[in-house]
This record gives structure tokens, sequence and C-alpha cells, in this order.
């Protein structure tokens, strides 16, 4: 699964995944539900997969091994029976995730939900393809595809454009793309391999209950481009660096998780040069920073600032930057300055510079 949301069901509120249950544990459970394909006709004698949390963050479920399996009848419903017991740990809800079978082509769609009643149905649980393209451009790639409103009906359809490698790990992300959404060449760099999919969200009104449903487009393959940074092969300096500098070898969908206490990152370029672009991969901080930089250097001791990261670094884990340097540099790095003992830096993927 890509992501999950913690959401109500029912009209509860779920706080820090602790919602009270509202079931008792002998209490019988009937849930029902029917998946179709995109077109609408049923999927027969599929197997959807259900995953449960330890409590009531959906979030959780993503990460653990499928806890049941249900096959759909030839009209694609579905029941699954359980005990009130099976949806509690203790006196806390459990969240459920229902998920549409694997598909090749990457589609899929997911449902999340608490169960607090005896009877729930589900919304119907609908494939989308999103029909991706990606067609090469003079400085990237365009990525064109249908939007889920086309097949599902009208609804606030926020589409995040997705880009991965062959790890599941993002290469690149774009919140709210529209189509034709433009992937440049700065965030494709030279990487073979890549594949671009959609996901959009939705909340699904049964009765008074709510649940939160993820729709995963097809994946398309993106054509390879041949930007390489300057800054490919770099060394690195931080606490427990590692050689050669993983941040600099052009694995896209790689991350280092910084010890407690960084709060800097250093690299020296093969060679100075007037830097005009820089590209930030998976970056995140901790804490509450009065100071976010990114610095370069001549000499590794005099600094000057290039960009700065402070008010972008909570919502843009992907980051092209442009660069305000006018001369040449041969040392870049990243400082945060905490305002209290919390902050610090905690992943970065990769860090490109390019002139």
């Amino acid at each position: 699964m890509r992501w999950m949301r913690t959401l109500t069901l029912g009209g509860l509120v779920v706080c820090g995944g602790c919602t009270a249950s509202q079931v008792e544990e002998g209490q019988d459970i009937v849930l029902r539900g029917k998946a179709v394909d995109e077109a609408g006709a049923a999927l027969s004698g599929e197997l959807l997969k259900f995953y449960r949390s330890e409590n009531s963050a959906c979030a959780l479920a993503s990460f653990s091994s499928s806890w049941k399996t249900v096959k759909t009848e030839a009209d694609g419903t579905f029941k699954l029976e359980l005990l009130g017991a099976d949806t509690r740990n203790g006196s806390i809800a459990r969240c459920f995730v229902a998920h549409t079978p694997a598909r090749t082509q990457g589609r899929g769609v997911s449902a999340a939900f608490l169960i607090q009643a005896g009877e729930v149905t589900m919304p119907t649980l609908q494939e989308w393809t999103g029909a991706p393209t990606a067609t090469a451009a003079a400085q990237g790639v365009s990525v064109g595809f249908k939007s889920l409103s086309g097949t599902h009906g009208a609804g606030p359809d926020a589409h995040t454009l997705t880009v991965r490698g062959t790890s599941l790990r993002p290469v690149w992300v774009i919140s709210k793309a529209t189509a034709p959404a433009t992937l440049s060449d700065y965030a494709l760099e030279d990487m073979a391999g890549l594949k671009a999919f959609l996901t959009v969200e939705r909340d699904a009104k049964v009765g008074e209950e709510t649940v939160d449903i993820t729709y995963t487009s097809d994946e398309v393959a993106l054509p390879r481009r041949a930007l390489v940074p300057m800054s490919r092969g770099a060394t690195c300096t931080y606490t427990n660096a590692v050689t050669p500098c993983p941040l600099t070898q052009g694995s896209l969908g790689d991350i280092v998780l910084f010890q407690s206490g960084v709060r800097e990152v250093a690299l020296q370029l093969p060679r100075a040069a007037v830097l005009r672009k820089a590209v930030l991969r998976n970056f995140a901080v901790s804490g509450i920073l009065s100071e976010l930089v990114l610095e370069g250097s001549a000499d590794g001791t005099q600094w000057t600032s290039m960009a700065n990261l402070l008010p972008d670094v909570g919502s843009r884990p992907f980051m092209e930057l442009d660069l305000t340097g006018t001369t040449p540099v041969s040392h870049v790095r990243i400082r945060a300055v905490a305002r209290d003992t919390t902050g610090e830096l905690r992943s970065l993927g990769q860090l490109s510079l390019f002139e």
C-alpha cells in the first residue's frame, strides 16, 4: 500500500490512534462490500486482503502482513464475519484496511476504517487506471493522466504524482498534480527504470459511517534522462558518515536517517563551480528550528547563504531550488539552528547540485 490516513467511522474522533471500541468482545460482526473494475464490472473470484492495525491509527496497518483474505462472489460482493474481539485491542478499536488484488500494472484501491457496529457496509471498491502516459520533453518528461472524476464521478480530487525506482520509496513527489504534469531533468537525473503513478484520496459516506478510500493508478515507465549533477560522487561529512557518501551516489530512492543531534551536513565537491540549482529528496527535520539554510563556501571556512529551506521543509520533502550564489564554491552544507533541544536534521535521501 502507498499511503494510509487515520480516519473516523460513525462520527468517532480518532486521536493519537486511541479511539475507544464501541463493540463488545463477544458481539457478532458482519462486514459486507463489493469490488468492481474501473468500468463497473464485478471483480469475480478475486482475493481481497484485509490488514489491521494494533490500534486506531490506520497508517500502522500498511506495515503489517495481511490479516485475512476474502474471495469475492461472482457479482463482486464479499462478506467477512468477525467477533467484536477481532476488532479491538483491549479497549481500543483497531483500524482495518481492505485492499483489492495487486495488479501488474500497479493499480489498486484500498479502504481504511474502524469497525464500531455489528453490521458494516463498505462503499464499493472501484479500481481506477488513470491511463497515465509519459512523453519526453525538452528539459524533462510530461506525464498525462485522466482524473479520477472522469470515471468515478465528481469529487474533491487532489492527485498526487509519485515517481519511484526499484524500491518503493519515492524518488519524487508532486502534490496536487494536474495533467499534464512536468517532471524536470533535475528531478529525474540519469536514473534508469523510473516509473510514475497517481494516487487520490476520498472520503465516502455509507449511512452515518465514513470510510477513507485511496485510489492508485496504473504505473507508467518514464523515458530515461541524461542530466548528471556536478555533485555526483562528492564526499560528505556528518556524524557517523560512511564512505562512499550515500547522499551523492545517484541512488535516488535511498535515504539516510541521521542520528540524534545532527544539525549539519556538508559536501566537498569534485571541483569548484557556480551552482544554479539544488535538489533535495526525502528531506526532513524534527523539533523546532530558528534557521535552516543551504550554504556554499570556496574554502570550507567562510560560508554564504544560497537558499533558505525553513519555509518549505515541513511540507516539501522533495525540493527543487534556485540558488542565489554568484561565485564558485567547492563546499556546500545544510545547516540547522535549533530553537530548542529537539531541533535537528532527521533524514535526507540525495542532495544534488547543478551548475
